[in-house]
């Protein structure tokens, strides 16, 4: 048992692998290991069957926290997987839903719409054809308000730096 507690310590402490050599597309990776049994979009999965319990990201249904739930065999995912689904989803949860609640209805996917529309350039999101700063864009769009302007960005950044 103490492997799995310093594998679930591993996977806690790895953050999204960033895009360059050897980069793992976070989607990609949901869509082609999970979404066979789950919902096709790691977004859906997080708001069915995802809670926070006792500080801990957990399933809705058996309460263990969704690291050790991997890191147990759950999925049969590779090591150099599991970090990157366990930050993926923590990463969709900790948003709160705020995409889904506020662009949703009037845009496609985040990482659709980050990945189709929107370009890092200079260490800042932009539009990719307008050139248009985002953040401040957003700061009137989409009845975003305080430090949902950050959730949001935080999330459209991770879109575009975890492309394979």
């Amino acid at each position: 048992m103490g492997w799995r507690r310093w594998v679930l310590a591993a996977l806690l402490a790895t953050t999204m692998v960033p895009a360059g050599a050897g980069a793992v597309d976070p989607h990609a990776l949901y869509e082609r290991r999970c979404a066979r049994c789950h919902e096709g979009h790691a977004g859906d999965f997080v708001a069915k069957s995802l809670i926070r319990r006792d500080g801990r990201i957990v399933g809705r249904d058996s309460g263990i926290e969704i690291g050790a739930f991997l890191a147990d065999g759950h999925g049969r995912l590779p090591a150099a997987e599991l970090p990157v689904v366990v930050s993926h989803l923590a990463a969709i949860f900790e948003s709160g839903g705020l995409f889904r609640t506020h662009c949703r209805i009037c845009h496609d996917p985040a990482v659709t719409l980050a990945r189709r529309e929107l370009t890092l350039r200079d260490g800042r999101v932009v539009g990719r054809y307008s050139g248009r700063d985002i953040r401040t864009f957003m700061e009137n769009h989409g009845r975003l308000e305080g430090a949902e302007v950050e959730t949001i960005m935080r999330m459209l950044e991770r879109q575009l730096q975890t492309v394979e």
